[in-house]
This record gives structure tokens, sequence and C-alpha cells, in this order.
């Protein structure tokens, strides 16, 4: 897969993780799968789909899974590594941390610390079609991901910084759960509609 270009291998990856030809920016929800058999949605809103791009690809240069563990640790090293101007990663990713502290901490805390001697795409460092068309081992080379793998090793201040980021993360999360009911409610509004469609 290094040798290869995310042009090239995007169109398998939707397909093998069923997120549709586009990654799912042109459908009008988002699910989240935590379970075979429960889900959540959320509205597929502008900010996340500028995101999605280089979110996928991120999966493909560090090697994140897209199982909801993957789904953790991603969103920590996106987080650690810098979101930049991309407020809606930051807040999907809050929310995908977070679920990972408590029963996936110490690979999310080696998210964090590879992240925060890695880059990301979201400091827009290559357009979406040069980062396309690059080789999947040139994007990991100029992020630094060539030389920090899945299992870097927290330094101290790794530690203190994660703990840090974990209370802010926990009043965020206290805050965000006043549209649990609003989300618990389109949840099941999107699952009717789509099991209708089905027949």
């Amino acid at each position: 897969m290094e040798k290869q270009t995310p042009r090239e291998i995007l169109s398998k990856f939707y397909a093998d993780n069923n997120f549709g030809a586009d990654g799912g920016v042109s459908s009008a929800s988002v699910k989240i799968q935590l379970t075979s058999w429960f889900h959540f949605y959320y509205p597929n809103f502008k900010s996340r789909n500028r995101a999605v791009l280089k979110h996928d690809i991120h999966h493909l240069v560090t090697g994140y899974s897209t199982n909801l563990w993957g789904e953790t640790e991603i969103s920590m090293w996106e987080i650690a590594s810098g979101c930049k101007s991309y407020r809606g990663a930051f807040f999907v990713d809050v929310s995908g941390a977070m679920l990972g502290i408590p029963w996936n901490m110490w690979r999310v805390m080696k998210a964090f610390a590879r992240g925060r001697k890695t880059k990301n795409l979201y400091h827009e460092f290559f357009t979406n079609k040069q980062a396309l068309d690059m080789k999947v081992s040139e994007l990991q080379k100029h992020l630094l991901l060539d030389k920090h793998g899945k299992n870097t090793k927290p330094s101290f201040t790794d530690v203190i910084l994660f703990f840090a980021f974990a209370i802010f993360g926990t009043v965020y999360s206290f805050l965000a759960l006043i549209l649990l009911p609003f989300i618990i409610v389109y949840s099941i509004y999107i699952e009717i509609k789509t099991r209708i469609a089905k027949g």
C-alpha cells in the first residue's frame, strides 16, 4: 500500500467499510457504529465534510483502523497533531477520543504521544489533489509518520498533557450531554427511514 496513492486506494477503502462511493460526503447523516446492531447518527454538517477526505487519508497513512477502537485512536492522534482551522474535525475528534479514554486508554495515550511528534493534513501542507496523488510512503515521510509508529512511547510531558486534555474533554462531554436526547431521536428517525427504504 505504501507505494500506492490515496486516489488508487480510497475506492476499495470506501467499499470495504461501507462508506459509500464518496466516503459519505454526499450523505445527509453520519453513522457511528457502536456495535453490529446499535448505531448513532448525526447530521452531516458542512464543517465535518470539509475534513472527511483528509481524515480518510489519515487512516491510510497512520494505519489506524475504522472500527470503534481505531476511531478513538485516530481521533486522539488528530487532536495531538493539530486540527488547525478544522473545527468540525476537532469537535468530532474530542468525542471519539473521550470514548477511548476509559476503554482504550493505553492505545489512545500512545496515539496522543505519536500525534505530538508528527503532523497531519489539516495543516494544509498540500491541497487535497496533491495529497491524493502522492504515494502513501511520501505522505508518511512528510508527516513524520515514518519515524513515529503506533507504538510511540509517551513521555512524562505527553502523559501530563494527555490528562490535561482528559479534564477538558470531560467538561466538554458533560456539556454535550445536552444534545444526547436530540441525537437519540434523530438516530431512531434515520434507522426507521433506512429500514423502510430497504423494504
